[in-house]
C-alpha cells in the first residue's frame, strides 16, 4: 500500500508508491557479539546486539520485500532478538496447524543485522521504528490465498487477520499496529488502529528488561 511518513504513533512502519525502484543498500554486516541476542534502547532508538536472523521461508510462512514487491525477502532485513524469532515461529506454526490448507503467512521487515536506524536510505520511506530486533510486519492474510501482500482491503481475509492478531496478543505482544478501518480489535492498550497499515500489521514485543531511550532521538515514542 501506499503511504507517507507521519509523526507519533502512526509513523511505526511505512512505505511510499516508489518502493518498488528502491535500490536498498545492503547494509555493512560486522560479526555478531558472542552471546545472546540483546535489544538494546527502545524500539525507534536502538541497536541490536547479537541479531538472529528469520529464515527466508518454512511450511509455515515465506517473506515479502516491500520495497522490491518480491518473495523472499532480503537477509540483511529480518534480524531479530531470538525471543521475537521465536515467537514469529510459534504464531505461524500454531496457526497453520489449525487451518492446514491455509495459505502461509507473509512476513516483511524486523531489524537491520545490528539494529539501529532502518529509514529510507534501504527502500521506500524506511521504518522509524524497528530499530532494536522487537519489531516485525505481518501481512494480512489475503481471501484469494495469494503470497502477497493485500493492494487493497477488500483482498483481506478479515477472519484470518482477526486470528493472527489475537495469536500474537495471546503470545505476549507489547503493541499489535492495525489499519484504521479494518474492524480489527483487541486488547485496549495493546492493539491499536493507525493510518498506512492496509496492508500489514506491526507486531512489537515487550523487552525482557525496562530500559530508558538514549538522552537524543530524532523522534518521539511509537
Amino acid at each position: 500500500m501506499c503511504s507517507r511518513v507521519v509523526a507519533g504513533a502512526v509513523a511505526a512502519a511505512l512505505w511510499s508508491c516508489g518502493a518498488a525502484s528502491a535500490q536498498a543498500p545492503a547494509p555493512p554486516v560486522r560479526p555478531a557479539a558472542g552471546g545472546p541476542s540483546v535489544a538494546l534502547g527502545v524500539p525507534w532508538c536502538g541497536h541490536l546486539r547479537s541479531g538472529v536472523p528469520l529464515a527466508a521461508q518454512s511450511g509455515d510462512f515465506f517473506t515479502w520485500d516491500m520495497p522490491k514487491r518480491r518473495n523472499p525477502n532480503q537477509q540483511w532485513r529480518r534480524y531479530g532478538t531470538r525471543r521475537l524469532i521465536d515467537v514469529l515461529h510459534g504464531v505461524t506454526s500454531a496457526y497453520r496447524r489449525a487451518h492446514p490448507g491455509a495459505a502461509r503467512v507473509g512476513i516483511a521487515d524486523l531489524s537491520l543485522p545490528h539494529g539501529g536506524p532502518f529509514g529510507s536510505d534501504y527502500g521506500g520511506l524506511g521504518h522509524l521504528s524497528h530499530q532494536n530486533g522487537l519489531d516485525a510486519d505481518v501481512l494480512y492474510p489475503r481471501r484469494d490465498r495469494a503470497e502477497s501482500p493485500p493492494s487493497r482491503p477488500g483482498q483481506i481475509d478479515r477472519a484470518a487477520a482477526q486470528e493472527l492478531v489475537d495469536r500474537f496478543v495471546a503470545a505476549g505482544a507489547q503493541r499489535v499496529f492495525v489499519g484504521v478501518g479494518l474492524g480489527l480489535k483487541g486488547r485496549l492498550g495493546v492493539v491499536q488502529a493507525i493510518p498506512h497499515h492496509l496492508d500489514h500489521l506491526h507486531v512489537r514485543i515487550r523487552p525482557q528488561r525496562r530500559v530508558r531511550p538514549p538522552g537524543r532521538c530524532p523522534w518521539g515514542p511509537m
